[in-house]
């Protein structure tokens, strides 16, 4: 039996096998998809409007587990995919881009390791000392010569970053 199209008059029945071979890997795309979503939430800003919170909104129309990886063997996860994705091109970079699959920029902006703020500012949050050690830990593992101060400071320096990039926002 011949399939034709009622508009051109051409036959369909070649590109039904096309269609059908792309809708059996339809759950696995739509897998990556989430995937993608998960690391572009964690690496975009989330001010009102932006893409982040488009990213936020689509992540929970799709039901699929992503797989996750543990920190140094700690409770502390994160996407798999991600995580292999970092920039290992410096420890900084890559404990910084970490701290935000972990902490989330919002969160960042907001704390400080210890959650005491400088010069008569108010005080903030203080990050979850198991999840700074876990991201500490895995800094570790990937750049052996590197120590937990500098891990640390390079954390700091992205609180700072992030604090000072929510500022510029609302300023705009």
């Amino acid at each position: 039996m011949q399939l034709m199209d009622d508009n051109t008059g051409h036959s369909v029945g070649p590109h039904v096998d096309e269609i059908m071979a792309s809708l059996r890997d339809l759950p696995e795309l739509i897998k990556l998809m989430k995937e993608c979503v998960e690391c572009v939430r964690a690496l975009m800003p989330s001010a009102g409007g932006t893409p982040s919170s488009v990213m936020s909104s689509l992540s929970l129309t799709a039901d699929i587990e992503i797989e996750m990886h543990h920190l140094a063997g700690s409770a502390v996860t994160v996407p798999k995919r991600a995580f292999l994705r970092l920039n290992r091109s410096r420890m900084s970079i890559f404990a910084q881009e970490l701290a935000v699959l972990v902490f989330k920029k919002e969160v960042l902006a907001q704390s400080t390791l210890t959650g005491k703020s400088g010069k008569g500012a108010p005080p903030k949050g203080q990050l979850d000392v198991a999840k700074v050690q876990a991201i500490t830990d895995a800094v570790l593992q990937e750049f052996p010569q590197s120590s937990a101060s500098d891990v640390r400071a390079a954390i700091r320096r992205k609180c700072n970053n992030e604090q000072f990039n929510q500022k510029n926002l609302r300023n705009m």
